[in-house]
């Protein structure tokens, strides 16, 4: 099986690459950074955010030449929503709602040619780390967070002497500390617990199970 990941950083592709090769490692997940590239020392090659995703998803020498030259099966596509109201979404609205709006923009900016049942959305409310809390905490109420979810994770993780900075999460330092928080779980039914307590990470995982089993 062949993925595709167009995701805002490579912090948030090697997260994405942790939870589908341990969910899915039974299918022998081949998985591809598509956007952003990643060069040989594992590092991001260009900018990443969300406007990055958008212009992947719309070029049509992009996604839809790319994703098939590389085989891909499906294509995981991941966005934030710490800033949605800046691509056209409320940010006060509810997470199912917020969920359905923030994938009908991608479904609109992602280019016609591309089959859209192809597509898996990995929306992270309010930002990735929010879904890695529970790789660090038990706490319950620090898991169910949505806000400031990086500074939860560093809480924890310091007492390792490690950190990961907001404004350099590619740095080689960061990179570092994503690994060991992710090596905490390593086990299917271990992620499929850390998911319960985030909307975006539990859908995302859904959305996997229901391309698997189709």
């Amino acid at each position: 099986m062949k993925i595709g990941i167009v995701s805002e950083g490579v912090s948030d592709f090697k997260i994405l690459k942790h939870i589908i090769g341990r969910c899915y490692r039974d299918y022998d997940p081949n998985i591809i950074p598509l956007k952003p590239k990643l060069n040989t020392q594992g590092k991001q090659n260009g900018f990443g955010t969300w406007q990055g995703v958008f212009n992947y998803i719309s070029d049509d020498s992009k996604l839809i030449v790319e994703s098939l030259e590389e085989g891909c099966d499906f294509v995981v596509i991941q966005i934030d929503t710490d800033v949605c109201d800046q691509y056209g979404v409320d940010k006060n609205l509810g997470v199912d709602e917020k969920f359905s709006e923030v994938c009908e923009i991608i479904k609109k900016k992602i280019h016609p040619d591309f089959p859209i049942e192809k597509a898996v959305f990995a929306i992270c409310f309010d930002e990735i780390e929010c879904w890695l809390i529970p790789f660090v905490s038990d706490n319950k109420k620090e898991c169910d967070n949505m806000d400031r979810c990086l500074n939860i994770v560093n809480k924890h993780i310091s007492k390792q002497g490690i950190t990961i900075d907001k404004d350099n999460k590619n740095s080689l330092q960061a990179q570092r500390a994503y690994e060991n928080i992710l090596s905490n779980k390593k086990k299917k039914v271990e992620i499929e617990e850390c998911s319960k307590f985030n909307y975006g990470f539990e859908k995302f995982l859904y959305q996997l199970n229901e391309i698997i089993s189709a």
